[in-house]
């Protein structure tokens, strides 16, 4: 099915599940909704404009989460998940796999432009509630109020303010929302985030968790009609996934401020700079949720430089968040890392959640690979565990006085989920000697020499194993480092 095809079902769906709503035009729909009196039931504005059904061309090189995050780029392979709106669902989206939701297996989702996805039905709420909750089946990266109505009459396809794009493969689902604004049509504060659904076997989710949580540059939290100034204060905005019977929940917070500061998974008020290139792995399949892990790390990865000034090794101090699976629990972490001679171990908790910071001294390891392993415990009488693999590569050598440098904006990967073949180029501006694929236990999988006038390779995965995989570029003075997943699917 051509991306054109496919928006002509999105919105021609968006008009057979909403028979009977209400049509009001866009200023009507903006004085009704800043005064709280929207009629009952999804409502369409008329005269927006709909977009052409290919992601707009600026967001080849926009998005976020850290170099070498847990963004997913969206390509050509996207497509658009919403026409300019605000506070509109899609179609109901069929899923070639069963995403198993507390026990309950979910085929079908709606993408909500308000940060969040659902099931039975789509969801036009803009004032987000806390979890648990007895209204919503929903999974929301960022359930706040976000408009996509662009404020200027330009071109259809302009995108002016933010997009919502979306993929299906055989065991997952990827939906980004893409520097979104929020209501009433502000576009002086952007979100970019990214929610990703899987059967439990796509390895985009890794450690054996079928849900990820994953943001870019966070600017807002809040809308006008929740009460919000300039895009905060007001009513909390919601990270976290609920059944809808009051039970089974998790929540990562609620955020409202300007701020860097967390307050806490199940308190008001936290700062929504602490999700800045933040991901989070949750793995929802059983009836209780483990512990949730969340970091900062690149790509589970954490590269090591040898410098040749000893005063400048290992200086800088690396992120792990530990949040309960529901609330009222208790959560503990350990580490091990037994190649690492001069890593100090963590033993941390129980507390409501733990926010772990942590130096990587890797003065007496070799060059090479090595694992950090941590597992996290909570409280409960049966207690369930979760645990996070972080690989440590270190690199450089002290005789020759190489820092290493270290770069992954630089090297771009297409496809990423990849199949058969993958496409990496660079800038013209450097000279890459050799690329490498590194698996996740350290092994290396690839070692490719290009032409020094090249600035790409084709990868042929066609015998390489489903998995993650880590992709460096090495130069004469450091290297580039991307992660990428091989999917066979």
């Amino acid at each position: 099915m051509s991306l054109r095809t496919g928006l002509f079902m999105i919105l021609f769906g968006q008009f057979t599940f909403t028979h009977g709503q209400s049509m009001i035009d866009a200023a009507e729909y903006d004085s009704l909704k800043g005064h709280g009196s929207l009629p009952a039931g999804p409502v369409i504005i008329t005269g927006l404009d709909q977009p052409g059904g290919i992601p707009a061309p600026w967001l080849a090189h926009r998005g976020g989460g850290g170099d070498c995050g847990c963004w997913v780029a969206p390509d050509e392979t996207y497509s658009v998940a919403l026409p300019e709106n605000d506070d509109g669902s899609s179609a109901q989206i069929q899923l070639p796999f069963s995403f198993s939701l507390f026990g309950s297996g979910q085929t079908a989702i709606y993408i909500n432009t308000n940060g969040n996805i659902s099931f039975e039905e789509p969801y036009p709420a803009y004032t987000a509630s806390g979890f648990p909750s007895t209204q919503y089946i929903m999974v929301a990266p960022f359930w706040a109020d976000v408009d996509i109505r662009d404020t200027l009459e330009l071109a259809p396809d302009d995108f002016l303010n933010g997009q919502v794009l979306y993929k299906v493969t055989a065991h997952a689902v990827y939906v980004n929302w893409i520097e979104v604004g929020y209501f009433m049509r502000n576009m002086d504060k952007r979100n970019s985030f990214q929610l990703i659904i899987t059967d439990g076997t796509d390895q985009v989710v890794p450690g054996g968790n079928n849900l990820s949580f994953c943001y870019g540059d966070m600017q807002w939290t809040t809308g006008d009609a929740s009460d919000g100034i300039d895009g905060f204060e007001g009513v909390s905005a919601t990270v976290g996934v609920n059944l809808g019977n009051g039970i089974e929940h998790s929540q990562v917070g609620r955020f409202s401020a300007d701020s860097t500061h967390f307050n806490g998974p199940y308190m008001l008020n936290s700062g929504v700079n602490w999700l800045d290139s933040t991901h989070f792995y949750i793995n929802v399949a059983g009836s209780s949720i483990p512990p949730i892990f969340g970091s900062t790390f690149n790509c589970d990865t954490v590269v090591v430089s040898m410098s040749a000034d000893a005063g400048d090794r290992d200086a800088g101090l690396y992120a792990l968040y530990v949040l309960p699976g529901a609330t009222g629990e208790l959560v503990s972490c350990t580490s091990v890392a037994p190649t690492l001679p001069n890593f100090v171990n963590i033993a941390e908790g129980p507390a409501p959640f733990l926010e772990i910071t942590f130096p990587i001294n890797a003065d007496e390891a070799t060059v090479g690979t090595h694992f950090i392993t941590f597992t996290a415990v909570n409280d409960d009488p049966v207690p369930l565990t979760s645990t996070y693999v972080l690989q440590v590569e270190k690199t450089g050598d002290i005789s020759t006085g190489n820092p290493g440098r270290v770069n992954a904006s630089a090297l771009q990967l297409s496809p990423n989920p990849a199949m058969d073949f993958a496409n990496l180029s660079w800038s013209g501006a450097e000279q890459v000697l050799t690329v490498e694929m590194i698996a996740s236990d350290g092994r290396l999988i690839m070692s490719l020499k290009p032409d020094r006038r090249q600035q790409n390779l084709i990868l042929d995965l066609k015998s390489v194993p489903v998995g993650t995989y880590l992709v460096r570029a090495i130069l004469a003075d450091g290297m580039f480092i991307t992660r990428m997943v091989k999917t066979g699917f």
